[in-house]
């Protein structure tokens, strides 16, 4: 159960699993043939079953990466690699950047573009997977200036304003060349629906909630949070919000604040007190969201 995601070769285009939405690797991720026996091939070859959770699969391949890269990559090291080497390292770092979404794994993949980008190498995949990765950690500056070594100049992303807030980060949309950073609102009992504008079982479930007076109930508690990977939905998030500005979509900053939280598929929700995640459901099967414990946890906090 994970949401929407565009796949890297050999998987079918935004597969839908019976309950949530999942991203598979992105078209950003260098779309070059794994080579036999190569890093690249291998994790490829682990990551080929989307039924397994992410946590194993990221796990598997974090092993076997760990055992085939270079303990140590800084610049030296990348220049000094053949080019066959640099290009399936390349591929394997994006890979796990993919999922890992971390600033250790994104340094890695900055050194090994920089190294390609030197010997004439990079190409357009190497560029978007390399701009994908930048954009799963808000480093928007650093994205915006890869546009134009693409084919196709992307919409320039925002600019991020504002000091960082204590507690679970998350931008605040105001229009789309610009976001202001913020922070959950976690005081007292709260329902968070991780959502997706991409992710068809979102939509319904949000349609639902807003236009059927059974989900009454829920919609004073609901904040709406989008997890980040390596696309940027700003339009349609500002679509929503315009239509719906009692309940705006935020997008999450990557943080160590929201492990708490089931982050990785849409929808899920989330019931907290104070902060807290006391009860969660996920999924949005055909008839409907089986919201009824978390409205019966609510009730019960409530009193």
């Amino acid at each position: 159960m994970k949401r929407d995601r565009q796949p890297g070769p050999g998987f079918v285009l935004f597969l839908a699993l019976v309950l949530c939405c999942g991203l598979l690797p992105s078209c950003a991720i260098a779309r070059t043939e794994p080579v036999p026996g190569s890093l690249h091939g291998r994790l490829v070859a682990l990551d080929a079953d989307p039924a397994q959770p992410v946590a194993e699969r990221l796990a598997a391949m974090r092993a076997v990466y760990a055992h085939i890269a270079p303990e140590v990559m800084q610049p030296g090291d990348c220049a000094a690699l053949p080019d066959d080497r640099l290009q399936d390292l390349f591929q394997s770092t994006a890979l796990i950047a993919f999922y890992a979404r971390e600033p250790a794994t994104l340094l890695r993949l900055q050194c090994l573009y920089e190294a390609l980008v030197a010997r004439d190498l990079a190409v357009d995949d190497h560029h978007r997977s390399m701009r994908g990765s930048l954009i799963a950690l808000q480093r928007f500056d650093q994205a915006n200036a890869l546009n134009a070594r693409l084919r196709t100049a992307p919409t320039a992303l925002p600019v991020i304003r504002g000091p960082a807030p204590a507690g679970r980060p998350l931008l605040q949309l105001e229009r789309i060349a610009h976001v202001q950073r913020a922070a959950l609102a976690e005081d007292g009992l709260r329902v968070v629906a991780v959502v997706h504008p991409h992710c068809g079982f979102s939509r319904r479930a949000l349609q639902a909630i807003i236009t059927q007076p059974e989900y009454a109930w829920l919609r004073g508690h609901l904040q709406l949070v989008v997890p980040i990977g390596q696309a940027w939905p700003g339009q349609e998030m500002l679509d929503w919000n315009s239509t719906h500005p009692d309940l705006p979509m935020q997008p999450m900053v990557r943080d160590a604040s929201w492990e708490g939280l089931d982050t990785d598929q849409t929808p899920v929700f989330h019931l907290l007190r104070d902060g807290e995640v006391i009860h969660t459901v996920a999924g949005w099967p055909t008839e409907g969201a089986d919201l009824r414990r978390i409205r019966a946890a609510l009730d019960a906090e409530s009193h």
